[in-house]
């Protein structure tokens, strides 16, 4: 699909099969609840994206991403080293987006976020994409990855969905790639494709809800027998007559059904239980530490915690059977947003 608004200005709603090449949002008829048109200056404010780029090994772990609300631009990265249990956060805003620019190409574009000498940098190329994660935070730390769609091949998944009474979300995410650069951090450099890296990708725009929450869980590693599996799933963001919920088998994409999360919100640390269903995922969530952003600023606000650590319990795949999860690492996520 070459657009993804159409020549009448409604945006396409979906699971697809194949990919969106341009969110060209501009052109979307966007009105008010009572049906009456939206000026230029509000639909600038209301259209938000971010992307996120998160790898994990039992060497190293890390997340990075670059968002644009208009309002205010951030950026932040972590790294979490799971034999040492060292962690460290790196966490940038800037007032009305300034320094930061993100595209509407997901296959092709880049985005890029710049605060004082911090440089973020997030780029596409080929096809399938090569994903390239460039970060340079000083002296300390200095980031460059490549995040491959080849390795293996993998199927996305593409969605559209409603958001609120006139808006929507497109979304672009991938779980299990192959990941290689290099990380330096404090002093240490890790080579990811020799620390066997895997990684994911989240590229997500839209008119979204003014005011919205969601859980979101992600692992990807090796499994049993060596298949390299990814897994994302939500709620509360992209489940209106469609879901975003899936996990990948060497690349295959698998969908399933809504997924529920069970976890206890005044201790986020405390196991997370998810569960499909369609009886396809039954997964426990061990924490090992936590990334957490905080913003309460009349327009904007945000309590947004990630949390890193493992996965057990089992994926069940029509092709491959019931798969084993045993420890593999991975994210969760809690997620309260005004923007």
């Amino acid at each position: 699909m070459s657009r993804l608004i159409d020549e009448n200005g409604n945006a396409r709603f979906g699971v697809f099969s194949d990919p969106v090449h341009e969110i060209n949002h501009r052109d979307f008829r966007l009105t008010d609840p009572f049906d009456r048109p939206v000026g230029r200056l509000r639909r600038h404010f209301a259209f938000n994206q971010f992307q996120f780029l998160g790898a994990l090994s039992e060497d190293l772990v890390f997340g990075c991403a670059i968002a644009d609300v208009k309002y205010l631009g951030s950026a932040f990265l972590y790294f979490y080293e799971p034999k040492t249990r060292r962690y460290a956060g790196f966490s940038f805003k800037s007032p009305l987006a300034l320094g930061t620019r993100i595209d509407q190409f997901p296959e092709t574009g880049s985005a890029s976020f710049r605060f004082g000498a911090n440089r973020f940098e997030m780029s596409s190329e080929g096809a399938p994409p090569e994903r390239r994660l460039t970060v340079s935070l000083g002296n300390k730390v200095a980031v460059d990855a490549c995040f491959s769609e080849a390795r293996p091949p993998m199927s996305p998944l593409f969605i559209c969905t409603q958001a609120g009474a006139t808006g929507w979300v497109y979304a672009r995410k991938t779980a299990g790639l192959g990941v290689s650069g290099s990380v330096q951090w404090e002093g240490k450099r890790f080579d990811l494709a020799r620390i066997g890296a895997a990684g994911h990708h989240d590229w997500s725009a839209g008119y979204m809800r003014r005011e919205t929450f969601w859980n979101w869980g992600c692992l990807a590693g090796e499994a049993a027998g060596g298949r390299m599996l990814g897994m994302n799933v939500s709620c509360g963001v992209n489940e209106t007559s469609f879901t975003e919920n899936c996990f990948w088998v060497d690349g295959r994409l698998n969908k399933i059904d809504a997924v529920s999360f069970e976890y206890d919100r005044l201790d986020l640390e405390k196991s997370w239980k998810l569960a499909s269903r369609d009886d396809r995922v039954e997964l426990e969530f061990r924490s090992e530490g936590k990334h957490v952003e905080r913003i309460n600023a009349g327009l904007l606000a945000s309590n947004f915690t990630q949390l890193f650590g493992r996965y057990y319990g089992r994926l069940r795949s029509e092709s491959d059977g019931e798969i084993p999860v045993d420890g593999i690492l991975g994210y969760a996520e809690r997620h309260y947003a005004k923007w």
